[in-house]
């Protein structure tokens, strides 16, 4: 691969939003994203701070800041704690590091909204943005230089940055569901769900609080849960979601998540062997929650 040093470089620099916007105050990054540059200006409905470009941008500092130094990566890392957050991300795909292309993927998440843009019943919406931006960085990312691995990476990233919330639209997910949402990803759930983190953080911009990080940290965490939960691949998990659907009557997200990882937590330290033993921490876990709310 012969990737754009300049843009790498960005994509690896402590402060990548930083370094981004140095490009772009030079015009180099639309140079090498033109996509990008119809999303200068262009104004997006009242939900959201920024316009389409700075959104994408804030996305990157928002990544940034959840992975950076600070109260939000401690917070991010304690509702992660069953997960090895620096194991996943010193990972490389193509030799381009996993980091990087999650960063890539924040940058170019709303890329398609210009290209994609109706008036229905008088407001603005984007239908279909995700994978219509999927289908132009497909053939952008190769002529950049990267190769098909981290190209169809980031392409699912913008395609399903949405998807989370689609999930769980209607109620919690059946495992069937997170399954075919585990398959869709090709099993990179953690940096999907690392890139709808960013973008719900930069939606607001200002507006955003620490409260609304802290709900957004804990759904990341019921979504990966559910995502391992109900993986087939390996040794099958000793409860799954839909275990606790039925068992336990639950039907909060937050309080399902919780209750899966904790299980998972037992499970990695051999507290708990067989499918009894999981079911009843299950029910110890979830009336500790419910007495502390």
């Amino acid at each position: 691969m012969n990737l754009p040093a300049r843009l790498l470089d960005a994509l690896l620099a402590t402060e990548a939003s930083t370094a981004l916007r140095a490009l772009d105050a030079t015009g180099e990054l639309t140079s090498l994203v033109p996509e990008l540059e119809a999303g200068r200006g262009f104004v997006q409905p009242e939900l959201h701070y920024y316009d389409v470009l700075g959104h994408n941008m804030a996305a990157v500092a928002a990544l940034d800041a959840a992975l950076g130094p600070g109260d939000g990566n401690r917070e991010l890392r304690e509702a992660l704690a069953w997960i090895d957050l620096d194991e996943t991300l010193e990972r490389g795909i193509e030799d381009v590091p996993l980091l990087a292309l999650i960063r890539l993927s924040a940058l170019l998440h709303d890329v398609a909204k210009p290209a994609t843009a109706i008036f229905e019943e008088g407001r603005l919406r984007f239908p279909r943005h995700g994978p219509r931006g999927a289908e132009l960085m497909r053939e952008r990312l190769p002529a950049l230089g990267f190769g098909p691995a981290a190209t169809d990476f980031v392409a699912r990233m913008i395609r399903y940055h949405l998807r989370p919330g689609e999930l769980i639209k209607n109620g919690p997910a059946s495992d069937k569901a997170v399954r075919k949402f585990v398959s869709d990803l090709d099993g990179h759930v953690l940096p999907l769900m690392l890139v709808n983190l960013s973008d719900g953080m930069a939606t607001r911009g200002p507006g955003y609080t620490r409260e609304n990080f802290r709900r957004h940290v804990t759904f990341v965490n019921y979504v990966t849960a559910r995502a391992w939960a109900a993986n087939e691949d390996g040794e099958p998990p000793l409860l799954t979601g839909d275990d606790l659907i039925a068992e336990l009557d639950l039907a909060g997200g937050r309080l399902l998540g919780a209750v899966l990882t904790s299980v998972r937590r037992a499970e990695l330290e051999r507290a708990v062997s067989t499918k009894p033993e999981a079911l009843a921490l299950a029910r110890s876990v979830l009336e500790t929650l419910k007495a502390a709310e």
